[in-house]
């Protein structure tokens, strides 16, 4: 079923509405059309209300053929939701950037067009050949496909031991004992079968509807470690992150992050409706749960929310990393403000977020600096689960369509909501699901690819008022590190800034999405780069400096100066 869009109706009158569309600047623009991307979500929906169908739709950035610009994956659902654990006859969709700003489907010539009920993926170059390969988590067996140089991929599953037949979210590639070869982390949400599993009537109007996530048992994730030559071991169980429960898991969002700041990748997972979890790596292949001890497993009233989108950064320039993790309506969007010490503290009131994000339901977000001014704004595709919530919960205010949200940094970390005045965009609403950020365009400022679940998927060019200026940084590693430098951690030092701006080389983050693998940063109107400090997975420190404003900068290892 594909649900056409919807106007937002705001509690208004129509010429203060009107009056403010003519005001708004176009800050992202619509430019899907144009760019030849017709990718439209399928989820099977037809009234038998399986969870999955309003928990999917993927998508990411990768330039997988070389050429120096990003193509577009897009992850597919299926027509039969009744049949999910069985290829459908839908297809994932692979565009080809041709470099001009527009795209061509090349699918099949490049071999990954998977049919099983898909999620959400993952990139990463595991072979440290120079290519990127591909991960595809689904509602059953997930995909890896390498990528075999030339534009074209082959189906390694099996011979790598990467099927993790779940029902899986989202997903990271890391290296988590700094060996050179990335790791595999995946998210798995529910045990759930359709065959057995029913819609849920538990309401006074006894209407269809999905069931809670507390109805069943969350699901184990999986964590694969690379053994080289394309091959990995399952050690989810001697990790101790293969935990499952009534009250445990249920995974969807996935971060990899150096939380505690000691050189070994951590992931922090955001999970439903149960506590989040934040894997602490002892370096020994094992991981504990740090989450109750760093402040970030509960809400600030001490409760567990609905947990999805997941990304990091310093919001607050005081060089400590900060997190963000969306919710579900009625659930204010967690923001936890970084201590010394590898502590948090819950800040969504103090920041400024938790008003305007008490009613709308989160999933894919990303901290980044969309107007280049120097600090961190956060982008949040919204949308409920519930596709009848207005008959469910008339009055509240909730919608299963919703717009977007744009939140503008003021420098300090407080945050003001600027929809309304960033264009028509966000007049629109859709059923939001998975955000990937890229420079597509390589302009410097970052763009956002949406999948809605059910409807179709929107390209939004980041058309910034002209004047800010930026640097860009793409991350090479190589000898003991790999090749993308995953792990990495950037210390940009900004002219106009006191502290230098902390940066984590990832890809993974918001939900059942891939990110561009470089990074930017703002540097207002007349802002310089002083220096970039790097510390490479393996250790190694260098600084770099003469970086080029207005470009991408390549940081590659071994080629700057030894660094404290």
């Amino acid at each position: 079923m594909v649900h056409e869009r919807l106007p937002v109706l705001r509690a208004l009158p129509l010429l203060v509405v009107l009056a403010g569309a003519a005001r708004a600047e176009e800050v992202f623009v619509d430019v899907t059309e144009r760019a030849g991307i017709r990718f439209v979500h399928v989820n099977g929906a037809t009234g038998l209300k399986h969870l999955y169908e309003t928990m999917v739709g993927g998508s990411g950035w990768l330039d997988y053929d070389g050429d120096g610009h990003l193509d577009v994956y897009l992850v597919q659902g299926h027509s039969d939701s009744a049949r999910a654990y069985a290829p459908g006859k839908e297809s994932n969709v692979l565009y080809r950037s041709r470099g001009d700003g527009t795209f061509e489907e090349v699918t099949q010539k490049a071999g990954v067009g998977d049919r099983h009920y898909g999620a959400g993926l993952a990139i990463g170059d595991i072979d440290n050949d120079g290519d990127t390969d591909l991960y595809v988590t689904n509602y059953g067996p997930n995909v890896l496909y390498r990528n075999d140089g030339g534009g074209t991929f082959t189906d390694i599953t099996d011979q790598a031991g990467v099927a993790c037949p779940l029902w899986s979210s989202s997903a990271a590639f890391a290296d988590i004992d700094l060996d050179g070869l990335l790791d595999l982390y995946v998210a798995n949400y529910l045990y759930y079968d359709p065959r057995v599993h029913k819609a849920c009537t538990g309401n006074p109007k006894r209407i269809p509807g999905y069931c809670h996530p507390n109805k069943f048992d969350g699901a184990p994730d999986c964590l694969f470690h690379n053994l080289g030559g394309c091959r990995f071991r399952d050690i989810s169980k001697e990790a101790r992150i293969a935990v499952t429960g009534r009250i445990l898991s249920k995974g969807l969002g996935v971060l990899p992050t150096d939380f505690d700041g000691n050189g070994l990748v951590d992931f922090f997972i955001a999970n439903d409706s149960v506590p989040d979890f934040l894997w602490r790596n002892r370096g020994d292949l094992k991981f504990e749960d740090a989450a109750v001890e760093a402040g970030v497993a509960v809400s600030s009233v001490g409760a567990p929310t609905a947990s999805m989108g997941i990304d990091g950064g310093d919001v607050n320039g005081d060089g400590l990393f900060d997190y963000m993790v969306t919710n579900f309506s009625q659930e204010a969007y967690s923001l936890f403000l970084g201590e010394p010490g590898g502590f948090f503290t819950e800040s969504s009131l103090r920041c400024g977020i938790a008003d305007v994000t008490f009613t709308p339901l989160g999933f894919g977000m990303k901290l980044f600096d969309y107007d280049l001014d120097g600090d961190l704004d956060i982008y949040c595709t919204q949308g409920h689960i519930l596709d009848n919530v207005e008959v469910l919960h008339p009055g509240t205010g909730n919608l299963y369509a919703q717009p977007d949200l744009l939140l503008e940094n003021d420098g300090k970390g407080f945050f003001r909501d600027v929809s309304g005045s960033s264009g028509a965009w966000f007049r629109e609403r859709y059923v939001g699901r998975a955000a990937a950020f890229a420079d597509y365009d390589d302009d410097g400022d970052i763009d956002v690819l949406i999948v809605n679940v059910g409807q179709r998927c929107v390209l939004l060019e980041n058309r910034r008022p002209s004047g800010n200026r930026w640097a860009g940084f793409e991350v090479r590693g190589g000898g003991p590190s790999n090749r993308d430098g995953y792990g990495a951690r950037l210390d940009v030092k900004v002219s106009f800034r006191e502290l230098p701006v902390p940066i984590e080389v990832r890809t993974a983050g918001s939900y059942l999405a891939a990110n561009d693998h470089r990074q930017v940063v703002g540097l207002g109107k007349d802002g310089q780069v002083e220096w970039v400090r790097v510390r490479w997975p393996d250790g190694l420190v260098e600084i770099f400096r003469s970086v080029q404003r207005d470009a991408y900068n390549r940081l590659e290892r071994g080629k700057g100066h030894p660094g404290p």
